[in-house]
């Protein structure tokens, strides 16, 4: 290990991947906006039609109510059985190593604990930022490649820290230094 590097091991299982899916999907990428706008128009096309006070208005406003709510919910529970079935075949039951990660004075590399993959280098300068929600870290790459570094207990190493759960964004910080105090490591 070379002066100045901070290392991180990340284990993961089941429940810390399902918390960073509904961040990434839900809070930060904001997918519910659409199936929102979509339950909030048929709504008010239900209502509207019921208060016409016209012939079949009670049974046409129900059935927009009910497409309505009913395709947003199928949203939501398709997203979460695909996360189910991901973890399923990614073995994440238990709690088992990831990825480590190289915390540079210049650069963060990052090793793949779960394949045999080459080592990924990432220049600071080209991260995103990293993000904190509910006691939890995400540090993104790219906006399809992002870390969630944990300690073997399955929580964020800083979740002590954290206070009360919220969403923050810092930016891609340029030294170890930054990234290592932000996720807890001395």
């Amino acid at each position: 290990m070379q002066t100045g590097t901070v290392t991180v091991h990340v284990r993961i299982n089941a429940g810390i991947f399902r918390r960073f899916a509904l961040f990434d999907a839900f809070r930060l990428k904001r997918r519910w906006v659409s199936p929102a706008v979509f339950c909030a128009v048929f709504l008010a096309l239900s209502f509207l039609c019921m208060a016409s006070g016209r012939a079949q208005a009670g049974l046409i406003g129900t059935l927009l109510q009910v497409i309505g709510l009913g395709l947003p919910v199928c949203y939501v529970l398709s997203f979460l059985l695909q996360v189910h079935d991901q973890c399923r075949r990614l073995g994440l039951k238990t709690l088992r190593p990831a990825y480590t990660l190289h915390l540079g004075e210049t650069q963060l590399r990052v090793i793949n604990d779960m394949q045999r993959e080459p080592e990924v280098v990432l220049p600071y300068a080209g991260l995103l930022g990293v993000w904190r929600a509910s006691g939890a870290y995400y540090l993104y790459a790219a906006p399809a490649r992002a870390f969630a570094p944990t300690t073997t207990s399955g929580s964020s190493p800083a979740t002590a820290a954290c206070g009360a759960p919220r969403t923050t964004r810092t930016p891609a910080a340029a030294s170890a230094r930054s990234f290592a105090s932000l996720f807890g490591a001395t």
